[in-house]
């Protein structure tokens, strides 16, 4: 104990050793010292190990144990684990909220549906009951994967990391001091940037796209090293890039505020590893929330949301904080200049059938819900030489999928999974498919517009909320409307028809590539220049001291030319 309370942590392990290892019970608080020793250490497999050894009958607060070894299991994507334990615990208490939150999570990434929807069922219940405690189970993000209700999410108060916004804080900032100059000065705030990002992939030609004449750019990035590691030359590209990652929220204001930023564009909202700290504080005078997080910015310091008419339509802004501001194509920057479009691998490389038609997915398997698995095993019975090549990560998620298919009437051996690959790989074999297909109600975002780029035409079901019409968003930025559907029954017809009727697939496939490159969904320049009349439209406001109104940028004249060849 005296070197744990010293914070000598190898000389704990050192000499808890060789009363613990190889023994078939341990003093639960030994077990515990050593995992919380090996959590010091950043030894997650060990300290799951560990809490996992300590919880043994009588020990106090076993619960809070438990649920300690769960979430180190999930961090290190032992999600079956993690599920028993969980699972556990809700025997024990059904409204253990932490638990109940974890055990979701691990129902996602094991694909179990049958689990999933019935658990969606009863917090969908305790929603609309209002249950104490309930809109605090689960973060926003989390919540968008199972539910396009846009009337919970903004109902949600968790927000990991920080506390929420409150209207003393926003009138203090937008009553602050601020000179704004000749040049209009943004900030971009991510710690996502790194070039094996699908942040960094959508927006890296607008970072360094900004009409030099008219605007200063700046990138306050806290990308964790491992992502900057990988980088493959992007980041060397930024303009003004300053490191944040080493400072406090206090210190990164004071360098943005040092910078005389006007606009500072949140890339993360509610995501992974956010510092919503920076905004809820007071960073800069006029305060965006764009592309990173689809959904209700609840309890982040954002004047305005970057949409479009679809995402964002006017009748969802009295659910929002923020103020809508709809681009007039698309939401979502793509970028033509630096994109990778290698030549198509082929599918014996692949272990791909030939003579069969293909629907890619690649999708994150925590996007595959249950209404999902419906859909898609629907039109795998309607299309019965299709195949589903998909992306699921373990191995009890991969025979989840092949049992639950297998149950639906499809055989398992049409499903074909897939590894991860480096960005160009990855573009190079979705072109060896015939079809994208999509999940709901969060839909593909960047893997949309990838298949879209790769020359896949996909159909999307038109849902409720801003993450449930980003792939309806990006259709028909590219010129396909009519792959948009309003119900699931159109969605399974389109979607058999296009697989069983090789004529009307290549002539989509035909538009897309005869669009690709004339449609706006992928004209950056044409999307830096729309984007930087929503910053101007943003600034005007501010000078004239009128508080944040909603704003739809104007589209410019059309092309008469594609912008690429």
């Amino acid at each position: 104990m005296d070197y744990y309370r010293a914070g000598n942590h190898v000389m704990v392990m050192r000499r808890l050793s060789p009363l613990v290892e190889g023994k078939k019970t341990v003093e639960p608080a030994l077990a515990l010292l050593m995992a919380q020793s090996c959590m010091k250490l950043d030894q997650l497999s060990q300290a799951a190990h560990w809490y996992d050894r300590a919880c043994v009958p009588g020990l106090p607060s076993l619960t809070q144990v438990k649920l300690l070894a769960a979430n180190v299991y999930s961090r290190i994507e032992n999600w079956q684990r993690a599920y028993e334990i969980t699972r556990g615990l809700l025997e024990e208490n059904p409204k253990h909220f932490e638990a109940l939150n974890l055990y979701r999570k691990s129902l996602r990434m094991l694909l179990k549906f049958d689990e999933a929807e019935a658990s969606n069922r009863e917090v969908v219940a305790m929603m609309q009951a209002d249950e104490p405690g309930i809109f605090d189970m689960e973060n926003p993000l989390d919540h968008l994967f199972w539910s396009d209700n846009d009337d919970f999410a903004a109902r949600l108060t968790r927000i990991d990391g920080d506390e929420r916004a409150s209207p003393l804080q926003r009138m203090l900032r937008r009553n602050r001091n601020h000179v704004f100059g000749e040049k209009i000065r943004i900030g971009y705030l991510s710690n996502d940037l790194g070039s094996r990002h699908a942040t960094m992939i959508l927006v890296q030609s607008v970072l360094w796209g900004h009409d030099p004449a008219h605007f200063e750019t700046h990138v306050f990035c806290y990308t964790p090293s491992a992502l900057k590691a990988a980088d493959n030359g992007a980041r060397s590209k930024l303009p003004n890039l300053h490191e944040i990652d080493h400072l406090s929220d206090e210190d990164a204001i004071a360098l943005i505020r040092q910078h005389k930023i006007d606009i500072l564009v949140d890339l993360k909202g509610h995501t992974r590893d956010a510092r919503p700290g920076i905004l809820n504080k007071g960073a800069a005078p006029i305060q965006v929330a764009w592309l990173g997080f689809p959904g209700i910015n609840t309890g982040i310091d954002c004047d305005y949301m970057i949409g479009d008419g679809i995402v964002t339509p006017p009748e969802k802004q009295p659910l929002w904080d923020a103020q809508l501001c709809r681009l007039p194509e698309t939401y979502q920057p793509n970028d033509c200049y630096y994109r990778p479009l290698p030549a198509a691998k082929d599918r014996a490389s692949l272990g791909l059938p030939e003579g069969r038609v293909i629907f890619a997915s690649f999708n994150n398997q925590r996007k595959i819900t249950p209404q999902t698995f419906r859909l898609w095993m629907a039109v795998m019975r309607g299309a019965p030489d299709s195949i589903l090549w998909m992306a699921a990560e373990g191995d009890e998620a991969r025979r989840n999928m092949r049992q639950a298919a297998d149950g639906a009437g499809v055989d398992p051996e049409r499903i074909l999974f897939a590894d991860v690959l480096l960005y160009p790989a990855h573009i190079a074999r979705l072109q060896a498919a015939d079809l994208g297909i999509d999940t709901f109600p969060c839909n593909g975002h960047t893997t949309t517009s990838d298949k879209l780029w790769a020359g896949l035409p996909l159909v999307t079901l038109r849902g409720r909320n801003f993450a449930s019409r980003v792939s309806e968003s990006l259709l028909r930025a590219c010129g396909l409307p009519e792959l948009v559907v309003e119900d699931e029954d159109a969605y399974v017809a389109l979607n058999i028809r296009l697989a069983t009727d090789a004529g009307f697939r290549q002539d989509m496939r035909e538009r897309l590539h005869r669009q690709r490159f004339s449609a706006p969904l992928f004209d950056t320049e044409r999307f830096v220049r729309h984007l930087e009349d929503g910053y101007r439209m943003m600034v005007e406001r501010a000078l004239a001291r009128l508080a944040p109104a909603p704003i739809d940028v104007p589209a410019r004249p059309a092309r008469n030319a594609p912008f690429r060849s």
